[in-house]
């Protein structure tokens, strides 16, 4: 038997090109994310039980010299056989050109990039001697394409589409596993995925190939096992039960350790926290290691520069020191579920999914006014397995539509079942929590300036308020303020005056201190003005005799024209007490408007927009016509912010968004 690649003959087969799918879809910017996240992933499936302490996967960079090891020579008369066979027919495809100038640059140089994953405490890839079981993690991980091993008692991962992401870093293609596994064998064995090429015949060839023992003959293709002799391979000596994932031609070196390092903590902190997976980074006489012990400090020194990392911090903390902890089943005992929630002003309402072992299983978030992070942990041994099922190959969501087939009909309800119980278990946890439940309706201080007093809405003329807004002021006549360009009116004001009704310190301009406003029960600073320049006290306007605005004419109802955000410099809603369904609303316009309409509608923690009936709206102090869900018509001045009090009669904590519409004339 000869050691060496062997790429099998095509053999009237169709020709196979570089392009892989699988391999191209854990590229891009979370290329050490797809890699730490399998990597971790696998070894975490493959615990041995029987061994002391967590699992530890150590990430080491070694450089190793080409010249040394037949193994890049012969690998080298592959790629000039894959260019050969494609140049035959023209200009290479741009995709394989690109992968066999890099690859071809890469071997020419004196030393070759080499990252070694290694795990311990596992079982490794045990079936290796077995090779005509093909349920096997070996034979899963080696010698199969496209099919994956089901995790079970015996199992050592699913090594399915996954096992592509060591490829995608590979500047070569070419990854080399090296085990040792619990029933003592140690095996050997390297993979290239290339496309078709001329072999040595000059015949062309499937596109994935192995080093391994070759005897064509007598059609026996081996492992290099233990008592075989090869220089490559005693580089990577174990003594220990696990394996070895050998990325050949590692194309990330820049920085690679910290990214390691993120992705580890991003992906597997439960599982970090919970002394079940310990992560080791070397380059050189540098180490890394990141355990129970070390987890939280990390988090905090990589969140201060890394916003994916400050998400992890929010989660983490809420992992760690929850503001409750609440433990659920799903569909039975052994579906159990723990959730984690913890609310801060800064939180970015963040829910992350785990499996049992502790790694990440994708992020979501649900619409609630209250900012939180919320964690869901799946302990239920047959709950975990049947959302496993519902995983993609990238392990970042749960979808039970993955469950394909009729006769997994069964299986797939259930899953189904078992996520929408999950949500709206979270969903509820976080409602009673958060949420005010509405209760009887009281008025909020200071809002008797903006609410009217009689039950019908309408606002006595002859009413004296009785609040502190009510202040003294005394209207003089209008004065002229003369320009070289034009003129404008302004109101005269006198020290001393008579009192005027308590609405007055809710219009135009105010005398002494602004009045306070309840703050909102949300995070972040209370209600105020509008973000941007301050416009300034808005003074009432002064009516000339004659051009007294008038409603007569206007079209009731619906405005005829929705007004674009661009005509708007401001706007805003927020809530003064939603357990009455107070709320008070702010817009800016950039022009004047003497027929405005106003409708409101919120956005619930679903996503789903609502339109809501309006009870009370009030406008300088003064009730305006409700039909049902608008308001209007309103007279507003560009420039002036415009304040409006609104009570709707949905109660409780919403995000309101104003929708504004222009009235025509008859």
């Amino acid at each position: 038997m000869k050691i060496s690649w062997r790429f099998p003959p095509l053999s009237g087969g169709s020709k196979q090109g570089y392009t892989n799918n699988d391999i191209e879809g854990f590229k891009g910017e979370e290329l050490i994310d797809n890699l730490a996240r399998e990597i971790c992933q696998n070894s975490l499936d493959a615990r041995d039980d029987s061994a002391e302490g967590p699992v530890k996967v150590v990430f080491e960079l070694k450089p190793i010299q080409t010249q040394d090891y037949d193994v890049f020579s012969g690998y080298s008369k592959c790629l000039k056989g894959c260019r050969d066979f494609w140049s035959a027919g023209g200009d290479l495809d741009a995709k394989l050109s690109t992968f066999l100038t890099e690859a071809e640059s890469t071997l020419s140089k004196d030393s070759v990039s080499v990252l070694i994953a290694s795990d311990y405490n596992t079982k490794g890839l045990w079936g290796n001697h077995d090779l005509n079981n093909i349920k096997t993690p070996w034979e899963a991980l080696t010698g199969a394409d496209g099919i994956s091993v089901k995790p079970d008692d015996n199992s050592g991962g699913s090594f399915g589409i996954g096992k592509n992401a060591p490829f995608a870093c590979s500047a070569l293609s070419m990854v080399f596993y090296n085990t040792y596994d619990i029933d003592n064998h140690k095996s050997f064995v390297g993979v290239g995925r290339v496309a078709t090429l001329l072999n040595d015949e000059g015949k062309p060839t499937q596109r994935i190939g192995k080093y391994q023992n070759n005897d064509d003959d007598n059609e026996i293709w081996l492992p290099i096992y233990k008592e075989d002799t090869n220089a490559f391979r005693d580089l990577f000596v174990r003594e220990e039960h696990g394996t070895d994932v050998i990325i050949v031609g590692f194309n990330e070196p820049d920085n690679w350790q910290e990214n390691v390092a993120k992705a580890a903590i991003k992906n597997f902190f439960v599982a970090i926290a919970e002394k079940k997976l310990v992560v080791e980074i070397k380059d050189g006489q540098h180490v890394t290691r990141i355990d129970d012990t070390k987890i939280a400090d990390l988090i905090e020194e990589y969140a201060k520069n890394d916003r994916q990392l400050e998400i992890t911090r929010q989660l983490f903390s809420a992992f760690s020191n929850p503001d409750v902890k609440v433990p659920i089943e799903i569909l039975g005992e052994k579906d159990a579920v723990e959730i984690y929630v913890k609310s801060e002003s800064s939180f970015a309402r963040t829910i992350a999914n785990f499996r049992s072992t502790g790694m990440l299983v994708g992020q979501g978030y649900r619409r609630i006014f209250q900012h939180y992070a919320a964690i869901m942990i799946v302990r239920g041994e047959e709950l975990g397995k049947l959302l496993r099922e519902c995983e993609p190959p990238r392990h970042n969501r749960w979808d039970y539509k993955l469950i394909k087939g009729e006769a997994n009909k069964t299986k797939r309800d259930n899953a189904k079942k078992a996520l929408d119980v999950l949500n709206e278990e979270l969903l509820n946890i976080l409602k009673s929590q958060y949420e005010t439940p509405a209760g009887d309706a009281t008025d909020a201080p200071g809002m008797n300036a903006y609410l009217a007093d009689t039950e019908d809405g309408t606002l006595p003329e002859d009413s004296v308020g009785k609040d502190i807004l009510k202040v003294k002021i005394k209207i003089g006549k209008p004065k002229i303020r003369k320009t070289s360009s034009s003129s404008m009116d302004v109101p005269g004001i006198e020290d001393e005056g008579g009192e005027v009704s308590s609405n007055g310190g809710n219009q135009g301009s105010r005398v002494g201190p602004t009045p306070p406003v309840p703050p909102g029960p949300f995070p972040g600073p209370g209600p105020g003005p509008l973000p941007g320049p301050n416009p300034g006290p808005s003074p009432d306007p002064v009516v000339k005799p004659g051009t007294e605005p008038t409603q007569k004419g206007v079209v009731e109802g619906n405005g005829n024209r929705t007004i674009p955000i661009k005509e708007l410099s401001k706007r805003r809603c927020f809530p003064c007490n939603p357990n009455i369904g107070l709320y008070k609303a702010v817009v800016m316009p950039s022009k004047d408007y003497e027929h405005l309409f106003v409708e409101c509608v919120a956005t619930g923690e679903d996503g789903k927009r609502e339109t809501l009936s309006i009870n009370k709206f009030m406008y300088q102090g003064k009730p305006v016509k409700c039909n049902g869900t608008k308001a209007g018509p309103i007279n507003v001045t560009k420039g002036t912010a415009a304040e409006f009090m609104i009570t709707f009669n949905k109660k409780g904590k919403m995000r309101v968004n104003l929708i504004l519409s222009e009235g025509g004339s008859k």
